[in-house]
């Protein structure tokens, strides 16, 4: 993908089985297998190596080459790994560059995270989730140069230039588990309504709306919803039950509605701190 997220990798792990003390041995595990503990980064392998006191160049060369090893197995696994990036809570993977339904252009991924809600004592993943930018979004970002990834993400004020931007950004959510469509609404109604302190007459026809697209409709495991914020008061959602939509279920028209639910996902209080987190980490490399 060109363009400027592109040029900024997210982070990618793999691990060596106990057994690569032989380099033949040495094996990529890209999709994280929970039996797996050494896990090390391909991008912290070299300076693992150099900074090993008293290691011969033999052993550096060997290092090396089990390195290059994992990156080759990592990407015939998956084809061009740069296409893709995981969610490592729950290996769910993301294209880094989407056309959605609605959409006038491509769309770039600029972060990743899930959910999770208690049930009685044990905090279970509901999904993952991706949110993507039209990349002429970054040109108005401009004041937030040079900020650490802790600075972007306490500033309200730079979340609210981005959903204020005119130009189309989505969020991916894919469901990790079963999840009964009413279930979902009201779990997403639920964030929603009191951040909408007096909803109007389109404010209430837009949450019904909302709420008809998931009502009676099963949400299974591998199913993709898109939130497409198309301007700041238009909402495109698709849904589809696995797979990226292609056809969109309903537009949804309230400010209040498309703001509130911008706030539920970036505002102070954000229903999934990891994805909040990794945008904001993203912006700190990319406004350089």
């Amino acid at each position: 993908m060109d363009g400027i997220l592109a040029a900024v990798p997210f982070a990618m792990c793999v691990s060596l089985r106990s057994s690569c003390r032989n380099r033949d041995n040495a094996e990529s595990i890209y999709h994280f297998p929970s039996k797996s503990s050494n896990r090390v980064s391909v991008f912290q392998t070299g300076n693992y190596v150099t900074s090993q006191r008293g290691n011969s160049l033999l052993k550096k060369r060997h290092y090396s080459e089990i390195s290059r090893v994992i990156v080759k197995s990592a990407a015939s696994s998956v084809g061009n790994v740069d296409e893709y990036a995981e969610e490592m809570a729950t290996s769910v993977k993301f294209q880094r560059s989407v056309t959605l339904p609605g959409c006038s252009s491509p769309l770039s991924l600029l972060g990743t995270g899930f959910r999770e809600k208690k049930f009685a004592i044990i905090d279970v993943k509901v999904y993952a989730a991706g949110y993507y930018v039209n990349e002429s979004i970054l040109s108005g970002l401009s004041a937030w140069k040079g900020r650490s990834a802790d600075e972007i993400q306490r500033d309200s004020s730079l979340f609210s230039s981005i959903f204020e931007a005119q130009a189309e950004k989505s969020l991916q959510i894919v469901l990790v588990r079963d999840v009964d469509g009413k279930t979902f609404w009201d779990a997403l109604d639920e964030a929603i309504s009191p951040r909408i302190k007096s909803p109007s007459s389109d404010d209430t026809t837009a949450l019904s709306i909302f709420r008809g697209i998931f009502q009676n409709r099963p949400l299974n495991k591998g199913s993709v919803i898109l939130l497409t914020w198309i301007n700041t008061s238009k909402m495109l959602v698709s849904v589809s039950s696995g797979g990226l939509p292609t056809d969109v279920d309903a537009t949804i028209e309230s400010g209040n509605v498309t703001s509130a639910l911008f706030d539920v996902f970036f505002g102070d209080s954000p229903v999934s701190s990891t994805l909040k987190s990794s945008v904001a980490n993203q912006l700190a490399m990319t406004l350089v």
